[in-house]
C-alpha cells in the first residue's frame, strides 16, 4: 500500500479539490513541506466562508427580487454583516457600487417645512415674481 495522504473528496468530505489546494499552497511558497491535514483544514474554512457569504448574498438576491446572485448582492451581503466586514475590508469589489445612504453630515436641516411642496412654502415663481 501506499503511505502517501488520501485526500479525495470521498475521505475529507469537502467540495474543494485538496489536491488543487496543496498545488496551490506549494506554488505561493507557504512552507517547505506542506501537510495533507494542513489542506484538508484549509480547505474546510474556505468551503464554510463561501458557504456563509452565498448564503447572506442569496437571501440579498431575494430581497431585490433577483434570482441570480451578483457581485453587488455579496457585496451588500458582506457590508451588512458585522463579522464578515472586517475579513473583507480591504477587498476592491469591481463593478459592484456602493453602499446605498446617505451620510448624516450631507443631510440640511429638517423643520416643518422641510417636505411641503413649492407652493406651500411660498417659493412658487408666482409669489417670487411679485415679492419684487
Amino acid at each position: 500500500k501506499s503511505k502517501s495522504a488520501n485526500m479525495t473528496n470521498k475521505n475529507t468530505g469537502l467540495v474543494f479539490n485538496c489536491y488543487s489546494l496543496r498545488r496551490r499552497m506549494k506554488a505561493s511558497r507557504v512552507g517547505r513541506f506542506i501537510r495533507p491535514a494542513s489542506v484538508v483544514y484549509l480547505g474546510a474554512v474556505l468551503e464554510y466562508l463561501l458557504a456563509e457569504v452565498l448564503e447572506l448574498a442569496g437571501n440579498c438576491a431575494r430581497d431585490n427580487k433577483r434570482k441570480i446572485i451578483k457581485l453587488r448582492h455579496v457585496m451588500m451581503a458582506v457590508e451588512m454583516d458585522d463579522e464578515l466586514k472586517p475579513l473583507f475590508s480591504d477587498v476592491i469589489m469591481p463593478c459592484s457600487g456602493v453602499v446605498p445612504g446617505v451620510h448624516t453630515c450631507l443631510m440640511g436641516k429638517r423643520d416643518q417645512n422641510t417636505f411641503r411642496g413649492w407652493a406651500r412654502q411660498g417659493l412658487s415663481k408666482t409669489q417670487v415674481g411679485t415679492m419684487e
